[in-house]
């Protein structure tokens, strides 16, 4: 059987309901002809459906995901721990500072293992370790050059404070209450912090 040249109707619904392809009625096809083209149907529908399912996904990832900051000068080096942050959720950190002065160096524990010291362990040592199941779900403090101070807040209710509440003031806080900090970037310039953006997650996107 040959087949039209293109531009002629190849698929069309009669009054009767019976399906043309090509012009001759589906039934009067040949089965090899009717196997590919039920074939290239299944496979125009699978890529659909696929795309369809990556846009929900993406959709969905970026519905549980939000970003705050950077606050600071962001000069020097940039850090990052998005990576460690797939050992586990935040359980512990330790934060240097001057001595009544800004914060110079930072480093986070991610379920049972640290990750890497940015900064420099430069002044007093402080060390918070979270409790089981309690996330931090709010960082504010002040910046200017430096980041000069931090304040943490979890979903169980408690507040530890770093540095002198020096500069300008910033408060990040997820867009949803379902999500939590899931780690941080920004930027450190020899023994200080010149940086810090906060990356929350909702938990049942990391899962």
């Amino acid at each position: 059987m040959r087949l039209p040249c293109q531009g002629s109707s190849r698929i069309r619904l009669g009054a009767s309901g019976s399906v043309t392809f090509w012009g001759s009625p589906l039934a009067e096809l040949p089965p090899r002809l009717l196997t590919q083209l039920a074939m290239m149907l299944l496979q125009i529908l699978g890529v659909t459906l696929l795309l369809l399912g990556d846009s929900a996904g993406q959709k969905e990832s970026q519905r549980r995901h939000s970003y705050s900051g950077e606050y600071g000068s962001g000069s020097g080096t940039p850090f990052s721990y998005s990576g460690p942050d797939r050992w586990g959720p935040i359980t512990a950190l330790w934060i240097w500072e001057h001595c009544n002065s800004f914060i110079s160096g930072i480093q986070l524990k991610f379920g049972h293992q640290w990750g890497e010291l940015f900064g420099a362990k430069t002044g007093p040592a402080l060390e918070v370790t979270l409790l089981p199941r309690e996330r931090i779900t709010q960082i504010s403090g002040k910046h200017y050059t430096y980041i000069y101070q931090l304040i943490i807040s979890t979903n169980h209710g408690r507040t530890f404070f770093f540095g002198q509440p020096y500069g300008y003031s910033f408060n990040a806080v997820p867009l949803s209450c379902s999500e939590y900090l899931a780690f941080i970037t920004g930027h450190y310039s020899g023994s200080s912090l010149t940086g810090i953006a906060m990356h929350w997650a909702d938990p049942r996107a990391r899962e």
